[in-house]
């Protein structure tokens, strides 16, 4: 009982002893204006953010979609692994950029990078629409990917860096679901949008996906500039009073200790992948991330041609799974923080992902095996929520956590390669090792979160009992 007090109940303070800026007590704030302030960081952070990680999901997987609208055969990429290398190639420069971009995030501006990076995808988007050759398409998957690193974990950081460490899940849960929920009608939208080609000849209908949805980027980057707010010790965010601001950085410190902006270096770089913690957050979340990819590349094509869907329905049918892992997932999220506990969840949803990953890859009739959807797409949905939250909570240091996301999603990177090769086009409509691929490492997710609530458990004792300081702060205590 005294660990999980110690680890709830944490007023932590820099070494010395003394925080080096007032506490959120000293504000002697009421609840109506912590509330307050809550609410106006959350208006100003997750709705802009959420919305262009929906943008960034679209203009990833919208591929799935053009390719039962005709990219296929314009193109030449239903011959032999063509497929899979227009997939994976995104993922090279993905995973290369990201710790590149969360070392400069900082420095530049989240609004000013943020919005650059959207803005050079969609025009990479919508060149897409014109090209006519199979690799034209890789090659500009590839720039995709590049200009896309930096978006995701930059904010995963920024997000993080505003909340408590019971606070954040919840809003990671509402910047990442977003995404999930409005990028779930992408398909219905593609829909229509490929009946411009009907009375537009000129380009066919997965021309005018990509053109349409590069338009759409290149204007939401410009309206980000101005809506979203930068790093919590930034002098470029007016929208708080400097009563309400000062407020906002004691309350972080007393949550998990005095934490000025930390340069990133290689020190703290290897400090970062040294730590085992980084590496088991990492396949947990790679294990989501792999079934959120293979969703979205796949699900369409395996309604489509195996189960027997027609091409509207396909579309359609693709929206409700996507919905239902919201409703889960914000459900798992609200409840985790409560509770103050991670692992458990972790678990929860990798049994849930691998139950519904048996009943689309195994069962015969349609029905059951669209049902099984549900539950696989909301249990890797589940995967990168949690493990997200369960990471930030685990990492003391500015830097150190920006390297471990930049470390854990382009870890994850490997995941999108993984699934794009084990989704063979020999293997088509069902593609079923390409699901016990998926099923496999969501088990190993499971047997890792395991592992990692063992080891923490352990370390908390031992910090209890004065035999060591966990990240150099004594009263710190590891998330279970």
């Amino acid at each position: 009982m005294a660990e999980k007090e110690a680890s709830v109940s944490l007023h932590e303070k820099s070494d010395n002893g003394h925080s080096s800026m007032p506490s959120s007590e000293e504000f002697a704030p009421d609840a109506k204006f912590e509330k307050r302030v809550l609410r106006k960081i959350d208006v100003r952070l997750l709705p802009i953010l959420g919305t262009l990680y929906t943008i960034a999901m679209v203009d990833r997987s919208n591929i799935s979609v053009a390719r039962i609208s005709g990219l296929d055969e314009d193109v030449g990429l239903n011959v032999e692994n063509r497929a899979s290398v227009a997939l994976l190639v995104f993922f090279i420069g993905y995973m290369l950029f990201e710790l590149p971009s969360n070392m400069i995030i900082h420095r530049v501006g989240a609004a000013n990078w943020l919005s650059l990076i959207v803005f050079a995808w969609g025009l990479v988007s919508m060149g897409i629409g014109f090209l006519n050759n199979w690799v034209a398409l890789a090659v500009l998957r590839s720039f995709l990917g590049v200009f896309e690193a930096g978006f995701y974990p930059g904010c995963v950081y920024l997000i993080s860096s505003w909340y408590r460490r019971y606070e954040v899940q919840k809003r990671l849960a509402t910047f990442f679901m977003t995404g999930s929920a409005l990028s779930a009608f992408a398909n219905i939208f593609a829909l229509g949008l490929i009946q411009i080609s009907k009375t537009h000849t000129t380009y066919k209908g997965w021309r005018w996906i990509y053109i349409i949805e590069g338009v759409i980027t290149c204007v939401a980057a410009i309206v980000a500039w101005f809506v979203i707010v930068d790093f919590p010790d930034s002098h470029r965010n007016t929208f708080l009073t400097a009563e309400e601001s000062a407020f906002v950085k004691a309350r972080l410190a007393e949550d998990r200790g005095s934490e000025e902006h930390e340069k990133v270096t290689w020190a703290v770089f290897v400090e970062t992948i040294t730590d085992w913690k980084v590496w088991s957050f990492a396949l947990m979340y790679s294990a989501g991330a792999v079934g959120v990819y293979a969703f979205l590349f796949f699900l369409p094509l395996i309604l489509r041609s195996g189960m027997g869907y027609s091409q509207e329905l396909a579309f359609v049918l693709s929206a409700p799974p996507a919905l239902f892992s919201v409703v889960e997932g914000m459900f798992i999220s609200w409840l985790a923080d409560k509770m103050h506990l991670r692992g458990l969840f972790v678990i929860i949803q990798g049994v849930v992902a691998v139950i519904g990953l048996c009943m689309t890859g195994f069962l015969e009739a349609p029905v059951p095996r669209y049902i099984g959807t549900f539950l696989g797409e909301a249990g890797v949905n589940g995967l990168v929520v949690t493990t997200l939250a369960w990471q930030a909570n685990n990492l003391r240091g500015d830097a150190k956590r920006a390297c471990a996301t930049a470390v854990m999603i382009g870890i994850s990177g490997l995941g999108g390669i993984y699934s794009s090769l084990v989704f063979r086009q020999q293997d088509a409509p069902d593609y079923v090792p390409g699901i016990i691929a998926v099923m496999a490492i969501c088990i190993a997710a499971v047997i890792a979160a395991c592992i990692s609530i063992v080891v923490l458990r352990w370390e908390n004792r031992r910090a209890d009992e004065g035999k060591k300081i966990l990240d150099g702060l004594a009263d710190f205590r590891y998330t279970i």
